[in-house]
Protein backbone atom coordinates (compact mmCIF):
# COMPACT_ATOMS: atom_id res chain seq x y z
CA UNK A 1 0.00 0.00 0.00
CA UNK A 2 1.32 3.45 -0.90
CA UNK A 3 0.63 6.60 1.07
CA UNK A 4 0.62 9.91 -0.82
CA UNK A 5 2.73 12.38 1.15
CA UNK A 6 3.35 16.07 1.47
CA UNK A 7 5.77 16.60 -1.39
CA UNK A 8 7.11 19.99 -0.31
CA UNK A 9 7.88 18.76 3.21
CA UNK A 10 9.64 15.67 1.88
CA UNK A 11 11.77 17.65 -0.59
CA UNK A 12 12.69 20.21 2.06
CA UNK A 13 13.81 17.47 4.47
CA UNK A 14 15.74 15.67 1.74
CA UNK A 15 17.58 18.88 0.87
CA UNK A 16 18.50 19.44 4.52
CA UNK A 17 19.82 15.89 4.93
CA UNK A 18 21.95 16.10 1.80
CA UNK A 19 23.30 19.58 2.63
CA UNK A 20 24.32 18.61 6.18
CA UNK A 21 26.12 15.36 5.51
CA UNK A 22 28.72 14.46 2.93
CA UNK A 23 28.59 10.83 4.07
CA UNK A 24 25.05 10.13 2.85
CA UNK A 25 25.04 7.85 -0.15
CA UNK A 26 22.14 8.18 -2.58
CA UNK A 27 20.87 5.56 -5.00
CA UNK A 28 18.34 6.73 -7.58
CA UNK A 29 16.52 4.22 -9.77
CA UNK A 30 14.17 5.31 -12.55
CA UNK A 31 11.65 2.78 -13.78
CA UNK A 32 9.97 3.64 -17.07
CA UNK A 33 6.53 2.17 -17.59
CA UNK A 34 4.74 1.46 -20.86
CA UNK A 35 1.99 3.96 -20.06
CA UNK A 36 4.38 6.96 -20.40
CA UNK A 37 4.72 7.36 -16.65
CA UNK A 38 7.83 6.64 -14.65
CA UNK A 39 8.64 5.84 -11.05
CA UNK A 40 11.70 7.17 -9.23
CA UNK A 41 13.02 5.26 -6.24
CA UNK A 42 15.43 7.14 -3.96
CA UNK A 43 17.33 5.21 -1.30
CA UNK A 44 19.50 7.01 1.26
CA UNK A 45 22.32 5.11 2.98
CA UNK A 46 24.28 6.16 6.08
CA UNK A 47 21.85 8.93 7.10
CA UNK A 48 22.91 10.35 10.45
CA UNK A 49 20.21 9.87 13.06
CA UNK A 50 17.98 10.65 14.63
CA UNK A 51 16.14 12.06 11.66
CA UNK A 52 15.12 15.22 13.48
CA UNK A 53 11.61 13.98 14.19
CA UNK A 54 10.86 13.80 10.49
CA UNK A 55 7.58 12.22 9.57
CA UNK A 56 5.49 12.49 6.46
CA UNK A 57 1.74 12.91 6.68
CA UNK A 58 -0.77 11.97 4.04
CA UNK A 59 -1.38 14.79 1.60
CA UNK A 60 -4.75 16.49 2.01
CA UNK A 61 -7.39 15.11 -0.32
CA UNK A 62 -5.28 12.14 -1.37
CA UNK A 63 -6.35 8.54 -1.06
CA UNK A 64 -4.13 5.56 -0.53
CA UNK A 65 -3.26 3.63 -3.66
Amino acid sequence: MRTPCETSRLLSWLGEVLNRSDAVKVDVTVVDNDDAKSSVHITLHDVPGPLGGFSVREAAGQERA
